[in-house]
C-alpha cells in the first residue's frame, strides 16, 4: 500500500469535494424543483424552435459584441421566467393544445419538463391540420395550412416547416419523422444549456456552501500536509465512507440529480417532489452527518477563543485557526472548493474510486504473490 504524501493529501482533498459536491447538487436540485427549471429551460429550447427568436438586430451595432449580447439575453430571460408566452403566440398555442396541456405534473407545474418526438410531432400534426373542412383529407389540410399560414408562424419556422413537408414528399408520417428528428437536435442543445445553468448554480453554492463550511482548500491542504494524525483520520475516513457513498451515488442517479448523460429531461414529470421524498432526505442526513465528521478531522474552524494575556481577558472570533490568518487567502480557498464543486459529484466519485484502487493496488498484489 502507497503511504505517499501526494496521495493522501490529494485522498483526502477529493473525499471532501466528493462529500460537498454532493450536498451542492441537492440543494441545486430543490432550487430547480421549486423554479420548475427543466420545464423552463424546455421551453425555451421550444421557443428557439418554434419561434424565430433572433433579437440581436435590436441592439444594432452592439450586436455584433458577445458581451452586449450576453446581458441584452439575460433581461430577456428574466421576462421570459414571469411571462413565457410574450411574443410567442404559436409557441402558447402548442402548449395549449390537448396532447401538451395535461403533460405537466400539476398545476403548480402545468408546464411538462420533458416532451418525447412522437408527443412533439403529433401535436404539431395536429396544430398544422386543425379541423379539416368537408372530406379534405389531413395531408391536403396540412398543405393548405402552409400555403397560407394560417397559424401566423414566424417566417422562419414557417419557411423550415414547408422544406420538412417537402423533404417528405407531402407524405404525413415521413413529415413526422423529420420533425421529430428536428426535435431531438434541439433539444441535444438544450440538455447542454441546462447542463451548464447547472454548473452555474453549482458554482453558486458552491461559494455559499465554502462559506458555510469554511472548507479553505489552502488551509485543509496544508493541514493534511503538516499533520500526520489528521491526515491518517481522513484516510480512514475515507476508507470508512467509499462503500457507503457508492449506493449515496447510485441513490441520486436514479433520482435523476446526478447525471451522467445528456438526458437531462426525460422522465423528470415521475418524480416526486424532494420534501416528500424520504430517500433523498435521508441521504442529505447521511452527508451532513459525514460534513461534520470531516469538518472535525481538519479541524478548521470559526469558534470563539478567549485570550487572557496581560491579566486581561478577551474574546476573538472569526478565523482563529493558524492557516488561516490572512483573508485573501481564505477567500482563493473558497473560491478552489466552489470551483472543484462545481466540477459535479460524478467528477469526484469517479475520481476517488481511481485514487483509492491506486492507493491499494501494491497491497493487493502482494497478496496475490503471497498466495
Amino acid at each position: 500500500m502507497f503511504n505517499n504524501l501526494a496521495i493522501d493529501v490529494a485522498l483526502g482533498l477529493i473525499f471532501i469535494y466528493l462529500l460537498y459536491s454532493l450536498l451542492a447538487s441537492i440543494v441545486q436540485e430543490m432550487v430547480a424543483r421549486l423554479f420548475n427549471a427543466r420545464a423552463r429551460v424546455l421551453t425555451k429550447a421550444l421557443r428557439r424552435l418554434l419561434e424565430d427568436d433572433d433579437r440581436s438586430g435590436d441592439l444594432g451595432v452592439f450586436g455584433r459584441f458577445t458581451f452586449f449580447n450576453w446581458f441584452y439575453e439575460l433581461g430577456w430571460s428574466v421576462v421570459h421566467f414571469f411571462a413565457p408566452f410574450q411574443n410567442g403566440p404559436f409557441l402558447k398555442k402548442f402548449y395549449q393544445s390537448p396532447s401538451i396541456r395535461y403533460l405537466g405534473e400539476n398545476s403548480a407545474s402545468a408546464r411538462p419538463a420533458y416532451i418525447s418526438p412522437q408527443i412533439f410531432s403529433q401535436a404539431m400534426v395536429h396544430l398544422l391540420r386543425g379541423q379539416p373542412e368537408g372530406q379534405a383529407s389531413e395531408t391536403a389540410a396540412i398543405r393548405n395550412s402552409l400555403a397560407h399560414n394560417t397559424l401566423h408562424l414566424a417566417p422562419d419556422t414557417l419557411t423550415h416547416l414547408r422544406n420538412l413537408f417537402e423533404d417528405a414528399h407531402h407524405q404525413v408520417p415521413q413529415f413526422r419523422i423529420n420533425m421529430e428528428t428536428w426535435f431531438n437536435e434541439t433539444m441535444t442543445r438544450a440538455s447542454g444549456w441546462y447542463k451548464r445553468q447547472t454548473q452555474v448554480w453549482l458554482l453558486i453554492l458552491g461559494l455559499g456552501i465554502a462559506a458555510v463550511f469554511n472548507v479553505d482548500t489552502i488551509a485543509i491542504a496544508r493541514i493534511l500536509m503538516k499533520d500526520k494524525n489528521v491526515r491518517e483520520q481522513m484516510v480512514r475516513l475515507v476508507a470508512n465512507r467509499e462503500p457507503s457513498y457508492t449506493a449515496i451515488t447510485d441513490t441520486l442517479t436514479r433520482k435523476h440529480i446526478l447525471h451522467r448523460d445528456s438526458s437531462y429531461f426525460r422522465q423528470d414529470t415521475a418524480v416526486s417532489i424532494l420534501l416528500k421524498d424520504t430517500a433523498l432526505i435521508g441521504v442529505y442526513a447521511a452527508l451532513r452527518q459525514d460534513a461534520g465528521d470531516a469538518k472535525n478531522v481538519l479541524g478548521v474552524s470559526r469558534a470563539c477563543v478567549t485570550d487572557t494575556a496581560g491579566g486581561k481577558r478577551a474574546t476573538h472570533c472569526g478565523f482563529t485557526h493558524p492557516y488561516q490568518q490572512n483573508g485573501w487567502l481564505v477567500l482563493a480557498g473558497w473560491s478552489i472548493t466552489a470551483l472543484a464543486i462545481s466540477l459535479g459529484a460524478p467528477f469526484w466519485f469517479d475520481l476517488l474510486g481511481r485514487v483509492v484502487k491506486f492507493r491499494n493496488l501494491p497491497a493487493q498484489q502482494g497478496n496475490t504473490n503471497g498466495v
